[in-house]
Parts: C-alpha cells; structure tokens; sequence
C-alpha cells in the first residue's frame, strides 16, 4: 500500500513539475533582436562564465569625482524565467571624501541598484539597466562595460548612454545632472 502510494505521489509530481530548458546567456539577445518570446521554464544561464570578468570591485575617477563600483552575479526570476545577471553598487565621492551618491547596502531589489540586461551581439560589452534618484527628469539610461583585454582583465571601461528621449518638458524643464559617467572612463580592478 505504501508502495502504490508512493508511486502515485511520484507520478503527480513529475506531471506538475515543468521541464527547465537551459540555454547560454548570450543567446538572450538574438531572442530580443528577433522578437521571439523566450519560452517559459527557460534558464538563460551564463554557462560559458563570460560575466565572471566582471565580478568584483572597480575603483576609478572622473570628472573630478572618486568611483568605486561593486559588481556581483546573482540568479534573477521573471515570471516563468530565470536569468543570470550582473548588479552594480555603487559609492561616488567628491575628491574631498563627501559622499555623493552610495548604495552598497541597498536590497537587490532596490531600483538604484544598476541592473544587467544582456551581452551585446559580439560579447564585448554587457548592457545594464541604470535608475537614479531623478529619473523622472532624466537620471536614467544604460550603463555599458567592457574589460580591457590588454590588461589581463585588472581594466575595465564603463559609460552612461542616458535614456533623454521621453521626458516630459512641463515637468522637468531642465535635465537632471548625470552622477554616472556619459564619456568612457577607466576602472581598475581591486
């Protein structure tokens, strides 16, 4: 009795369980360029370790501003989705020590915390989503980084391409004033 009851148990379990369906990371962009839907139960998964260069702390300056940016991979869910991707965290200080801008404790959650998207087409950047605390007048975009293979991957280049395009003029007449980098800058890994 035991036994069919087990068994039974077994059979209904498998018949809830979806199959995962594993596929590289990098495969993410052709689906967003052909405007495929990604299957659900699908894990775009960094098998290949092609965000791992990235992971660790960066230090640089600009525009007479201190950068230090933490980058970690975690395993994000979206409805039936899974997704390997990068955060970043970040502390931006004057060249005096005042702190400017910090969110190294913020929740993964938190829409400060920069976001990744994808890899591009020929895998020589990631593209992360950016939220600042202005958004609504333009404190946004995509942050873009790439390791300097020259250097043994110890560099890496970082730049905001700001999202400007659709920001209400009545609201904001002015642009807020951009804390990330629009011009490439320089990295060095800690």
């Amino acid at each position: 009795m035991k036994t069919l009851i087990i068994s039974i148990s077994l059979i209904l379990a498998s018949l809830t369980c979806k199959a995962q369906q594993i596929l590289p990371l990098e495969k993410a962009i052709e689906y967003r360029d052909s405007d495929i839907e990604i299957p659900d139960g699908t894990y775009l998964k960094d098998i290949n370790g092609l965000l791992n260069k990235y992971i660790g702390t960066w230090k640089g300056t600009y525009n007479n501003k201190n950068y230090t940016f933490i980058v970690t991979k975690i395993k994000k869910d979206f409805l039936d989705i899974s997704k390997d991707k990068l955060l970043i965290r970040y502390l931006i200080t004057a060249t005096t020590g005042s702190i400017l801008e910090d969110t190294r404790t913020l929740p993964d959650t938190n829409l400060l915390v920069i976001e990744g998207d994808y890899l591009s087409n020929d895998k020589k950047y990631y593209v992360l989503n950016y939220f600042g605390k202005n958004t609504t007048c333009g404190q946004s975009g995509e942050v873009f980084i790439s390791t300097i293979t020259s250097s043994g991957n110890k560099q890496m280049k970082l730049f905001l391409a700001p999202y400007q395009d659709l920001i209400d003029r009545s609201v904001c007449p002015t642009l807020a004033t951009q804390i990330l980098p629009t011009k490439s800058m320089i990295l060095n890994k800690q």
